[in-house]
């Protein structure tokens, strides 16, 4: 792809507005669902059902939570690790997800 090319592309993605929807918790529920399913992020699935260009690029498997100092302590605590131990409590963490989803 061209410099030109990909200019452009970003131009046009500059032009473009969000448009938020405000709908009942069943819908949104569903959208999320079928996003998930289909292993896209909700606005790409969005798009896909009105017939719109949409990244057909997987979401990443990946999940993501933001931990303040106090959430490692208590976390520290729960799982009997350092708190200071950022990557044994991530490793701990996602062990007890995976345990909780093999479990359902």
């Amino acid at each position: 792809m061209s410099n030109n090319t990909k200019w452009q592309k970003q131009a046009e993605a500059a032009k473009a507005t969000q448009v938020a929807f405000d709908v009942s918790e069943s819908v949104h529920k569903f959208i999320q669902k079928c996003s998930v399913d289909d292993s896209l992020k909700p606005s790409d699935y969005i798009r896909k059902m009105l017939g719109l260009e949409y990244k057909q690029k997987k979401v990443r498997p990946r999940l993501t939570i933001t931990l303040s100092q106090q959430d490692y302590e208590q976390l520290g605590e729960l799982f009997q690790l350092d708190p200071t131990d950022h990557i044994a409590i991530k490793h701990a963490v996602a062990k007890r997800l995976i345990d909780l989803a093999e479990s359902d």
